[in-house]
C-alpha cells in the first residue's frame, strides 16, 4: 500500500495533464499512487491511458458529472494512508511530497 494517494480530476485537460503528471512522477518522495479520473472528456485526454506506463498511475475514465464526482471516484480507489490532490493545471515542486509528509 502506498503511503500517499494523489488524486488528479481531470476534464478537456490534455493539452496541459502531462505537465502535473511529471510533477508527481518527479518527486523525491516515492512512495504514491496517482489516480486520475477522466471525467468524461471529450478532447485527447483519454489517449494518455494508452501513454501511461507507471505501475504508480491509474487512469480511470467515468462519465462527466463534475470535478466532484470524479474526486470522489478517486478517493473511492484510493490505497494510501493520505490523500493529496493536485489539478491538471498545477505543477509540484521535487520535494512537495516529502516537506507535507515528512
Amino acid at each position: 500500500m502506498p503511503k500517499v494517494s494523489v488524486i488528479m480530476p481531470t476534464y478537456n485537460r490534455g493539452w496541459i495533464i502531462v505537465r502535473a503528471i511529471e510533477s508527481v512522477l518527479g518527486q523525491s518522495f516515492k512512495d504514491f499512487e496517482l489516480i486520475i479520473v477522466d471525467d468524461g472528456s471529450t478532447d485527447n485526454t483519454s489517449k494518455l491511458n494508452q501513454s501511461i506506463n507507471d505501475r504508480r498511475i491509474s487512469f480511470v475514465q467515468i462519465d462527466h458529472r463534475g470535478v466532484s464526482a470524479a474526486r470522489n471516484k478517486a478517493i473511492s480507489l484510493a490505497g494510501g494512508d493520505l490523500i493529496a490532490y493536485l489539478d491538471t493545471d498545477n505543477v509540484w515542486h521535487a520535494d512537495f511530497l516529502e516537506v507535507m509528509i515528512l
